[in-house]
């Protein structure tokens, strides 16, 4: 019988993961990783971020889906890696007028990375890893490669979130509701009759206010025009991103948005919506996934963000190993320091970080 650990939130998607696991017959674990430096929080709320207050609760929770399927559970402290990897990465690409994205970095470093290794130091066995993340891993036969689909389920298919695993993450991996839609998963809760059937989905990384994960300390400078013109002043370029458009502090008799962070002038500019929107930017840290490298410029779908809808690109190789994207509609708020995945059709490609913006274009 295969052995299986999979990770457990407390929620529905890993509880209906684990339940459907130990149906097809894999002998299952569960295990949650403890990552909240802080205090428990007193206060009842019913929506949790992956990082933040509710962990105890989540963690009885995950512990109590454990004991109705009667699989053993654990519960593994990753507090110190938590920070080193996520957090502190997070603050400082912030302080560096960048916008990162949390999930991303945590999925490869932490929750298939320094927990998997944990576990095995801890004296666990298992054969594969899995989660209850919506996507979808294949092998191609004539690649040799694993390659990683969006879900069946595109409203909450999560394979941006996944994009920087690597192959061997990949090859250990199952989803388990890759197949599923979300309205299935809430049934086989009710149909497990498991405790949190009816428990709401929780938010990406932190649920409130990310600033509070920030340096506080006011590093005051000023708010800019696209000519040059002090607007105002901002209280630290970490408290803003591209796009922005309210908390400004700033009047003017038309809408301003954040166009531009200047971490060397500490500056923050603004203009009008005309002005977010670009054309060509550089991507560096790239993953390829369904390739082994980009060798030649190749036509694909691109997301600059989680939210974002695809848009069609080609991607060029640089000689300094970045790669040059050139959209073939101009899209707004193009962010340093964001996520691009590329796409052909339902496989990840490859992703990598937005280092920066090569043009930007007027139009809206």
């Amino acid at each position: 019988m295969k052995k299986v650990l999979i990770t457990m939130s407390g929620g529905v998607d890993s509880s209906v993961a684990a339940a459907l696991l130990k149906e097809q017959g894999y002998d299952v674990t569960g295990v949650t990783m403890k990552i909240w430096g802080g205090q428990p929080s007193s206060e009842v709320s019913v929506h949790h971020g992956c990082y933040g207050p509710g962990e105890e609760e989540d963690i009885e929770d995950a512990r109590r889906v454990a004991q109705q399927l009667d699989i053993p559970f654990r519960v593994l402290d990753l507090t110190g890696e938590y920070q080193s990897e996520v957090l502190d990465y997070f603050s400082r690409e912030y302080l560096s007028g960048r916008t990162p994205n949390p999930c991303v970095r945590c999925n490869p470093n932490i929750k298939f990375g320094a927990l998997i290794e944990k576990a095995r130091r801890s004296g666990l066995v298992f054969d594969y890893i899995a989660s209850g993340h919506y996507a979808r891993i294949e092998y191609d036969e004539r690649e040799r490669r694993y390659l990683l689909k969006k879900a069946k389920d595109f409203t909450k298919d999560q394979s941006y979130f996944l994009s920087f695993l690597s192959q061997k993450q990949l090859a250990q991996l199952i989803f388990p509701l890759g197949q599923y839609t979300k309205i299935e998963v809430r049934e086989m809760a009710n149909r497990f009759k498991l405790d949190i059937a009816a428990k709401p989905d929780s938010q990406n990384f932190i649920c409130g206010d990310y600033t509070s994960l920030l340096v506080t300390d006011s590093n005051a400078g000023p708010i800019l025009d696209q000519s040059g013109n002090v607007l105002g002043q901002h209280q630290g370029i970490q408290f803003y991103t591209i796009g922005q458009r309210k908390g400004l502090g700033i009047s003017a008799p038309k809408p301003l948005y954040v166009t531009e962070l200047d971490p060397v002038k500490n500056t923050v500019i603004v203009g009008d919506k005309e002005d977010l929107f670009s054309d060509q930017f550089v991507v560096s840290n790239l993953n390829w996934i369904a390739i082994v490298d980009l060798n030649q410029p190749l036509e694909m779908n691109v997301k600059i963000r989680s939210a974002h809808k695809e848009t069609e690109a080609l991607v060029t190789p640089l000689d300094d190993g970045h790669v040059q994207v050139t959209l073939k509609e101009p899209q707004s708020a193009v962010t340093p320091g964001q996520t691009a995945v590329f796409y052909r059709n339902e496989s990840v490609v490859g992703a990598g970080i937005i280092e920066h913006i090569v043009s930007k274009t007027k139009t809206c």
